[in-house]
């Protein structure tokens, strides 16, 4: 079951017609009195930098240079889209008092623009699908360059999601533009090379060569809207309902080595949660209030919503900045600002080591408050600057609604503008108290000495600004500059600039940097095992995390010995294991001994995978006192390889524990007795799928099952169906529907009568009723039938008098139960598949109805179904994700599966949900008042 996100899909249900004059709007605070809505935290104001008509609509700013500000202006948000309204604006100050007095339209006709950077007198411009370059040659202050670069963002999308979109250009320490690519994919091309092969972007971002566009390549990340950079680096994303996260390595090591497949980059920081609280002083919208004040009083029919919580979480998290500037207190700088867009607030974290990760925490002073919050509901915060004055820029859209179009109710959206204030706009800046205004910068006439020069300023955007101007212009006479600059600057960020602008830097003074900042990005850049051996035992984690990573470039005598000591150093932490881990190749049985328990088992699994002859010999040595897990870790690593165990000696073991129901480690030897090729694999295995069974064995029996070949093991399963539980019928049709053979034994069991078809997901009905076997698609369209939009429907208006009745969240628990945590967690109970039930509820039962019957009205795309083959013929239906050396498909009841690459055949969208349409059958409307009060609790 997969429902969709709050804000992606709506619901008339016989609403009442609302009158033009009965619904209260709330009018915008015009600039003169904008600043008293805000509540700042002490120590800091707010000034107002730009407002209409100098700027309308702003989502993402960069300053030039001279500190110019070029300005996205998204007019055309949310539903405008092929009106192409949306502008580069050019803002100027030109009496260097802090407030922006000139404004022109630089460049026009754009559609959805997002993004913006500038680079060689121009700026890069992102509007899905293209990134364009413009610039002015003539002094006008207009584009009249104007070239296509790249194209391919949201390709293949019908309907592309308008808070979804490519973001965030940043420039990074590499020198690179980096960006978002957003959660609608990319098939991405450069336009002046159409042979280059096409990237494709799922669940990654991307960064080009500004000067090399044909250097474009996919990086770690993933997030929604908004990313950010450390001084020294390091990455941070954001999701509209996880509101801080870190980037953890770098996607070229993602898949370097393919027999190990490294955790997700992308993770989580903060210690309140991603959905973390937020302290909003404004009011909930007037729209929203008056509809759940009517529903309340029984004049319309309706949710009360949200369970009187709309609010008080991250819902719409944006533009996530490290701030990086000089104008606030030491101790500001390194900090996360994030806004919460819904909210009409600024959020801050602090950043604290943990181990070579990071924690986000609330500043102590700042537990049951934001830094920023407004009264206004028209302030919506998207992106942040770091500017040339230190201080920290705040785009504010400043509009009526910001509400995804698909998330309001056509009798509520009938009456409100979405497009009210796309005329308006603010610009801020967020300065301390007895700020002083630095000089004008105008860093375009600086030389190239002034720039290696301000590599050591105290600004963030001063030494990114220079980095980039010396990127530009490649002058040799800068190449003994910064070489003396990294032999001699104290700043550590003067020589972590430095050491990334140099083709061939000093590394051996570098190595030896005090910083530790220094070192790693040294080492990274080292080209010599030698010359990183002696970092395998710095005092900083983070280095040997690099000296791990950085190992697996290499060959050498003592590597393995390098690497068992960084282990070693760090037996506890995650990441260093998985680091090093990645960095085996040759050398991977060499650690096998002196590993510690869970690093033993992944290096197993590596063994098993390389599958060479005296690896193998050396591992089946160690096994045969091992720990059954460890044989079954070894033995999963010889399936990815293409091979199996044939241990008779550790398959009796096995099958000796598999039999003894009060062994502790039962459901490993069922799973490792799937991966033998004995022939008493499949008996043993049937013979445990029956209810006196645990379920978790079942579940195991079955999975190990869909290994071996064979419609017999269909028929028998289909014989038990009557006595599976849910969990084990979900495991079952997975091993129906993978192969042809059985896929016809399901058919023909529907048919029968004795598996109802609507215990099939809509994903797996479209995948079997547009199969490639022209005679399995012919009979599963017979079977099966064709979806109809119209009895779906007709099945929303059966249910919703469900909205009208009072609903006993209790006995809706238990439909939870029975019905929905196969896929959703609540709390302890259920399963994390479809979406975050905190997210979900805030929806309204309304749209919750809807979700829930017609669960393909709308789906988002990080929760659309992907149909994943394999080249030896078998088929998995599940949520996509993917790292650099597998795909993984994540279905109900908590099952993932991992597939190398390298054996997958085909992967392509199903376009529909994971949630079985049916749901309902056997449901009263009072039963789903009741699921829909739980849900809503």
């Amino acid at each position: 079951m997969s429902w969709v996100f709050a804000g992606t899909c709506c619901l008339v249900l016989g609403a009442s017609v609302i009158a033009a004059d009965s619904l209260p709007r709330t009018p915008p605070t015009e600039p003169t009195n904008a600043l008293s809505t805000f509540q700042v935290r002490a120590g800091f104001r707010l000034e107002l930098a730009a407002a209409e008509p100098l700027v309308m609509d702003p989502i993402a700013m960069s300053f030039d240079e001279d500190g110019r500000l070029y300005v996205i202006e998204m007019r055309d948000y949310s539903e405008r889209r092929h009106m192409k309204m949306g502008r580069v604006r050019l803002l100027e100050d030109t009496d260097g008092d802090g407030q922006f007095d000139q404004s022109n339209i630089f460049a026009e006709d754009l559609a959805w623009p997002t993004a913006v950077i500038c680079y060689e007198g121009g700026v890069f411009v992102g509007a899905t699908p293209d990134i364009f370059f413009l610039k002015d040659t003539d002094g006008d202050r207009k584009a009249d360059v104007r070239q296509l670069v790249f194209t391919g963002f949201a390709e293949g999308q019908e309907k592309l999601n308008v808070q979804g979109l490519m973001n965030s250009f940043n420039w990074g320490l590499d020198n690179r533009i980096h960006g978002v690519a957003g959660l609608n994919g990319a098939k991405m091309r450069c336009v002046s090379k159409p042979s280059s092969k096409v990237l494709e972007l799922r669940g990654k971002d991307f960064s080009f060569d500004p000067r090399n566009p044909r250097d474009f390549r996919a990086e770690s990340g993933g997030g929604q809207h908004g990313m950010s950079f450390s001084d020294d680096g390091r990455k941070f994303a954001c999701h509209n309902s996880a509101h801080i996260k870190l980037v953890m390595y770098e996607e070229r090591y993602a898949a370097r080595n393919p027999f190990y497949s490294m955790p997700p980059a992308l993770v989580d920081i903060p210690t309140d949660g991603p959905a973390a609280e937020v302290y909003r002083i404004s009011p909930e919208e007037p729209w929203r209030v008056l509809r759940t004040a009517w529903r309340v009083a029984g004049k319309v029919p309706g949710p009360i919503e949200g369970g009187g919580r709309a609010s008080g979480y991250f819902t719409s998290a944006t533009g996530i900045t490290i701030y990086r500037g000089d104008a606030f207190p030491e101790d500001y700088r390194g900090d996360a600002f994030i806004a919460d867009v819904g909210s009409n607030l600024i959020h801050r974290k602090k950043l604290y080591p943990n181990g070579v990760s990071l924690v986000a925490k609330r500043a102590a002073d700042e537990e049951k408050s934001e830094f920023i919050a407004s009264k206004d509901l028209w302030f919506r915060p998207v992106q942040f600057a770091n500017a040339p004055d230190g201080c920290l820029y705040i785009a504010d859209m400043y509009r009526e609604v910001v509400e995804h179009p698909w998330s309001i109710p056509e009798s509520i959206k009938e009456q409100l503008d979405l497009n009210s204030g796309n005329d308006r706009g603010r610009i801020y800046r967020i300065v301390p108290e007895k700020f002083e205004r630095r000089k004008e910068v105008r860093l375009s006439k600086a030389s190239t000495g002034e720039l290696i020069a301000t590599l050591e300023h105290s600004n963030g955007w001063h030494r990114d600004t220079a980095a980039r101007l010396l990127y530009q212009r490649q002058d040799a006479a800068a190449i003994p500059l910064l070489e003396t600059l990294l032999a001699s600057s104290q700043n550590p960020l003067a020589r972590l600039h430095a050491l990334y602008t140099l083709t061939n830097p000093p590394l051996a003074t570098a190595l030896l940097d005090p910083d530790p900042r220094v070192r790693e990005c040294a080492v990274q850049r080292a080209k010599t095992v030698e010359s990183i051996l002696p970092l395998t035992a710095d005092p900083s984690a983070r280095v040997r995390y690099a000296v791990a990573f950085r190992l697996g470039d290499f060959e050498h005598p003592r590597k393995a010995e390098a690497l068992a000591a960084i282990v070693r150093a760090d037996p506890a932490d995650p990441w260093i294991r998985a680091a090093v881990l990645s960095a085996l190749k040759d050398d991977a049985v060499d650690l096998l001994k002196a590993a510690p328990s869970e690093f033993r088992k992944a290096l197993l699994h590596q063994l098993g995978a390389r599958n060479k002859h005296a690896e193998v010999e050396k591992a089946m040595s160690f096994l045969q006192n091992a720990e059954i897990a460890d044989a079954l870790a070894f033995a999963e690593g010889q399936e990815r390889g293409g091979s199996a165990l044939r241990s008779a000696e550790i398959f009796d073991r096995a099958v000796k524990i598999a039999r003894n129901p009060q062994a502790s480690d039962r459901l490993a030897a069922v799973q490792l007795i799937g991966l033998t090729r004995f022939e008493q694999t499949q008996p043993m295995l049937l013979s445990l799928i029956h209810s006196g069974e645990a379920e978790g064995i079942q579940r195991a029996a079955i999975a190990a099952l869909a290994r071996v070949a064979g419609s017999n093991i269909a028929a028998s399963i289909v014989r038990q169906w009557p006595a599976l539980t849910p969990a084990v019928r979900a495991e079952a049709l997975s091993l129906l529907i993978g192969r042809t053979d059985r896929a016809r034994v399901l058919l023909n069991t529907i048919a029968s009568g004795d598996i109802q078809r609507s215990e099939l997901s809509s994903a797996q009905i479209k995948f079997l009723t547009s199969h490639g076997d022209e005679e399995l698609r012919a009979e599963a369209l017979r079977v099966l039938g064709k979806p109809s939009d119209a009895k779906r429907q007709a099945i929303v208006d059966q249910f919703s008098p469900a909205l009208e009745l009072k609903g006993d969240a209790g006995k809706g628990q238990q439909v939870f139960r029975e019905r929905c945590a196969s896929c959703h967690r609540v709390g302890n109970e259920g399963h994390a598949l479809g979406p975050d039930l905190v997210t979900v509820k805030s929806a309204g039962k309304e749209k919750l109805l809807l979700s829930i019957i017609d669960p393909n009205r709308e789906v988002l795309p990080n929760f659309t179904s992907y149909l994943v083959e394999t080249k030896w013929g078998d088929s998995y239906i599940g949520i996509l994700s993917e790292t650099g050396s597998d795909v993984v498909i994540r279905e109900a009841f908590g099952k993932e599966t991992r597939l190398p690459r390298s054996k997958v055949k085909n992967i392509a969208s199903q376009a529909q949900s994971l949630m079985p349409e049916g749901l309902e059958a056997g449901l009263s409307a009072q039963g789903m008042a009741d699921l829909l009060e739980f849900l809503t609790r």
